[in-house]
């Protein structure tokens, strides 16, 4: 199993990279951009733009993929800043304030403060005659990657779209790095006084996600959005040594012969907590949707149903299974940015709208059973619902159920 994959993501790379023009122009919407038909074929190598059609086949997200990335996301929310960091910020609003005679200038500019606060050394790396705005290297990984326009709307072409396109042009390129990681970067995106984070892997495919929104670098002294600012360089601060050493470690295992430690093209988390609390690994054998895989656990028989989720009540999906309504609960663990690994049986069946013959009266005694305990469903959709020979099973009540007041 995991050889065939292996070699499916080597060849999906490989592939790719011959097929993906300049970053710079992939970028921009038209021909040989982004949007060109003659490129669609590389939508099955790499992912830069979700869109709610489809939303159930999407591939999966870039902080289940990456526990640094992870972290970023969830800093840039919820960090406390330091004095530093609000320090920082401030100092990188009053430069980036500036107007700038032109994108080399704030890029320059940009890379001078970073290489202060971080002690980190930036470089133009190339791919196919282009040049990143300037690219932090270590040992063959691309840790982080700058896109720079002087402005919001000038320099042409998707901002996002263009910086994602670099670090898959890398990933596709750096064969030593790929064999043992998902190659994660850490983009940063800065349209004038605005910047936004971003991640990337490289997974069964490229990965790119937005982790924050664009947060202002204007002088803005009484706003909260400065607060923002700050959150995001907390983040920077702890990812920049991450990367380091994840890195170094990866050319460690390079040079021992190591196999990869995990498998790169399903979600790092591998183990979770049973029912009495023993670890217990998985080993993920097929993708199902973005958030749901197809599993089977160490030294036992069987397979299970590993489903990611943000909220989940324990208490709803045992009430359930106690009477046939859910499968059996396995166990769960807790990940980085609020997500929660939940680990269940697996369950032979459809969906509910597949369903030739729909069980309705079952569906009713599973819902009267919920609201008698005290639980109210939220998201009653096909995908939420199996139908199975001896009725319906609840597949996703783990992160869809709450307490009724």
């Amino acid at each position: 199993m995991t050889g065939r994959v292996a070699v499916g993501r080597e060849e999906m790379a490989l592939r790719a990279n011959k097929r993906l023009p300049s970053p710079s122009s992939y970028g921009k919407p038209g021909k040989g951009g982004w949007t060109d038909r003659k490129l669609r074929d590389l939508q099955s190598c790499m992912c830069f733009h979700r869109s709610a059609l489809n939303s159930d086949k999407q591939p999966t997200l870039v902080v289940l993929m990456d526990p640094i990335l992870a972290q970023v996301s969830h800093d840039c929310e919820y960090a406390i800043p330091t004095d530093t960091d609000c320090k920082f910020a401030t100092l990188v609003a009053s430069r980036m304030s500036n107007a700038f005679a032109n994108e080399d200038d704030r890029m320059h500019a940009f890379w001078d403060l970073l290489e202060h606060a971080f002690h980190v050394s930036f470089d133009r790396a190339v791919y196919a005659k282009a040049e990143t705005d300037g690219s932090f290297m270590h040992l063959g990984g691309l840790l982080v990657n700058i896109e720079v326009k002087n402005e919001v709307g000038s320099g042409g072409g998707a901002i996002h779209v263009q910086s994602a396109a670099y670090a898959a042009a890398h990933a596709f390129q750096a064969s030593k790095i790929r064999r043992n990681c998902v190659c994660p970067t850490l983009l940063i995106e800065l349209a004038g006084p605005n910047m936004s984070l971003s991640g990337a892997v490289l997974a069964d495919m490229a990965l790119w996600d937005q982790l924050t929104p664009m947060v202002s670098l204007l002088w803005q002294p009484h706003s909260h959005l400065m607060l923002q600012a700050a959150r995001c360089f907390a983040a920077i601060r702890r990812a920049f040594p991450q990367l380091r050493s994840f890195y170094e470690a990866m050319d460690q295992q390079d040079r021992e012969h190591q196999a990869p430690q995990r498998q790169l093209e399903y979600p790092y988390s591998t183990s979770f907590a049973g029912p009495q609390g023993r670890a217990i690994s998985l080993y993920y054998e097929q993708k199902i949707s973005s958030t749901c895989f197809k599993a089977t656990l160490d030294n036992q028989e069987g397979h299970v149903l590993v489903k990611y989720c943000k909220s989940y009540s324990v208490e709803a999906h045992t009430c359930l299974a106690s009477s046939g309504f859910a499968p059996n609960y396995v166990g769960m663990a807790s990940l980085t940015n609020e997500w929660i690994m939940v680990v269940m049986e697996y369950v032979d069946g459809c969906l509910w709208d597949d369903a030739a013959e729909k069980p309705l009266a079952a569906l009713q005694d599973a819902v009267q059973l919920l609201h008698k305990a005290g639980f109210v469903h939220r998201d009653f959709r096909s995908n939420n619902i199996m139908v199975v020979s001896s009725g319906v099973r609840l597949n996703s009540t783990a992160n869809t159920s709450c307490r009724c007041k």
